[in-house]
């Protein structure tokens, strides 16, 4: 798979994950691992959003 990517994206995924953009791209479980994390805190940051919205 041919991954494009830029080196703030690097650094994210680095700093965030503890992970290199081509481990990220080479292995499918660090890859879903990463992904599973990202949408959990997707979901919670609109928890957040919709019980700010009702305030």
């Amino acid at each position: 798979m041919r991954l494009s990517y830029t080196s703030e994206m690097e650094k994210g995924l680095q700093q965030r994950h503890g992970v290199s953009y081509a481990e990220y791209g080479r292995n499918l479980e660090k890859r879903l691992e990463v992904e599973k994390e990202r949408t959990k805190e997707h979901e919670n940051c609109n928890q957040l959003v919709g019980s700010i919205r009702t305030i």
